[in-house]
């Protein structure tokens, strides 16, 4: 997500989604009564014609939000209400429409209230989408292309030569030569994970090739293993590069580390409650209460509880006061394996700096 103009006196904010996370934040601050600004088609019926026929035109509209629904079939988040602003000649003021917003999609949020929390979320949802440094090498028998990229830019840094004879040829002179290849492409990505402190390495291409390096740069350099992924491309060039760009592969590396990350939050919680310590709160009222308090070190929090509107007021208010005590929050997806695990507790749960009670 990149946050494009900002404007609270006039109460509006304009968005650019990236990826299909950007949806799940989004879902969480947009309500009821807010009004959403983007361009859609809208089927415009012509004189005579049945009310589903007639030609789609694009066209700029504001709806009045009256619901959102969460599509993950077609990864796709519909935004519905009323038209409140369009082209005045099609004559659809007070008519319903759905926004269809997914990656790519520009719009306009406008609340007659921007709270704190709801411009937390978006900023954490901005940050999550800086990629950082990422390290791609595409590779197969004869040579490997090893680039880096970050958000605006990919850029390659070397083309190695394999050298490997035929799999025909002496047995023992293609393994040979297959470690020095392998040698030379780990001694690049060592200079490269100095230099740029990549977030993953992702390794692709055709046949079984990369298997084998990645099987010898674990091997080899378990520092540089941890951060190696499996990639897909169907050749070793550039071209291979950005075909695993185009796949997503980063984004779905981000998206794994998220995951990572997530567990290890949820984990550290459990295995503090099954120690008996004192230091864990759970359960909304008793988060609240220690956040209030200050002390609370972080606060997880189950996506699920954002879409239960007899809550979500206080979830918000929830959110400002870790803000206010410096206390951690991390919303955990609660689909995901960590997140039906915080079901479990409610949906929050809190590791406290201190015991609430003597």
């Amino acid at each position: 997500m990149k946050i494009l103009e900002e404007d609270l006196k006039k109460g509006f904010v304009k968005l650019k989604l990236d990826n299909l996370n950007d949806l799940y934040w989004l879902s969480m601050v947009i309500e009821r009564g807010d009004l959403v600004t983007m361009r859609t088609l809208r089927r415009v019926r012509q004189e005579g014609l049945r009310a589903d026929s007639g030609e789609r035109v694009p066209m700029t509209l504001t709806l009045e939000v009256d619901k959102l629904k969460l599509d993950p079939n077609s990864s796709r988040l519909r935004i519905s209400g009323i038209v409140r602003v369009g082209p005045e000649k099609f004559g659809i003021q007070g008519q319903h429409h759905t926004f269809p917003v997914d990656e790519g999609s520009v719009l306009t949020i406008s609340k007659k209230l921007w709270r704190k929390s709801h411009l937390d979320i978006l900023r954490k949802a901005e940050k999550s989408s800086e990629k950082g440094e990422f390290i791609l090498v595409a590779m197969d028998d004869e040579g490997a292309t090893i680039a880096k990229v970050n958000s605006n830019r990919v850029e390659e840094v070397a083309y190695i030569r394999s050298r490997l004879p035929s799999k025909s040829s002496d047995l023992k002179g293609r393994e040979g030569e297959e470690r020095r290849y392998f040698s030379e492409v780990l001694t690049l990505l060592r200079e490269l994970e100095e230099k740029l402190n990549p977030k993953a390495i992702i390794i692709g291409g055709p046949g079984f090739i990369k298997e084998s390096f990645i099987s010898y740069v674990k091997s080899k350099c378990p520092k540089i293993g941890e951060k190696v992924r499996e990639g897909h491309a169907s050749n070793a060039t550039f071209s291979g590069i950005l075909e695993m760009l185009k796949r997503g592969e980063a984004d779905k590396v981000l998206r794994e580390l998220e995951l990572i990350r997530d567990i290890a939050y949820v984990e550290e919680v459990f295995e503090l409650l099954a120690r008996g310590s004192e230091l864990i709160a759970y359960g909304l009222r008793e988060v609240i209460d220690a956040v209030n308090l200050g002390a609370a070190e972080f606060v997880l929090i189950s996506s699920s509880l954002f879409f239960n509107p007899d809550i979500k007021e206080e979830i918000f208010s929830l959110l400002e006061g870790c803000e206010t005590t410096g206390a951690e929050f991390r919303i955990i997806d609660s689909s995901s394996e960590p997140g039906e695990k915080l079901e479990s507790l409610g949906g929050i749960a809190a590791k406290l700096r201190y015991k609430l009670y003597s």
